[in-house]
C-alpha cells in the first residue's frame, strides 16, 4: 500500500492551496475535519490516487496532527481548528472614493471667456 501521508506532507502547501479553492479557508479561519477530509479525497482524485473514504478519514487525521505539530493548526474544539497561515491572511478591498465630477455652469465660463477677452484686448 502506497504511503499517501507521506504523499499529503510532502504537498503540504498544494494541499492547502486545494483546501483553501474549496473551503475559502484563510489565516485565522476555523477549518473542520470533514473539509479536510473532502479536500484529500479531492486532492488525491486530482492525483490518479485511489483513496476510499474511510482512507481518507484516517489521512485526514494524521494530516491534522502534523499541521498541529508544526502550528499551522491550532485546535479550537474537537472536530474544528483554527489556521494560523499568515500567507491566507484575507486581504480586505477598499474602495477609494469617487471623484466628484466638476460641474461648471454656462454662466461661469461666459463670464471666465469675457473676462479673459477684455483682459488681452487691454
Amino acid at each position: 500500500m502506497p504511503n499517501h501521508s507521506k504523499t499529503l506532507i510532502e504537498n503540504t502547501k498544494e494541499l492547502l492551496q486545494h483546501l483553501k479553492s474549496r473551503t475559502h479557508a484563510y489565516h485565522l479561519s476555523n477549518i473542520f475535519f470533514r473539509d479536510f477530509q473532502y479536500a484529500i479525497l479531492s486532492f488525491a482524485d486530482g492525483k490518479g490516487l485511489k483513496i476510499s473514504y474511510g482512507m481518507a478519514e484516517v489521512l485526514a487525521g494524521q494530516f491534522i496532527a502534523a499541521l498541529e505539530e508544526s502550528a499551522i493548526l491550532k485546535p479550537i474544539k474537537p472536530g474544528s481548528w483554527m489556521l494560523n497561515y499568515p500567507e491566507y491572511k484575507k486581504v480586505t478591498q477598499k474602495t477609494a472614493p469617487s471623484a466628484k465630477p466638476v460641474v461648471t455652469s454656462t454662466a461661469t465660463v461666459t463670464a471666465a471667456e469675457t473676462a479673459a477677452a477684455t483682459s488681452s484686448k487691454g
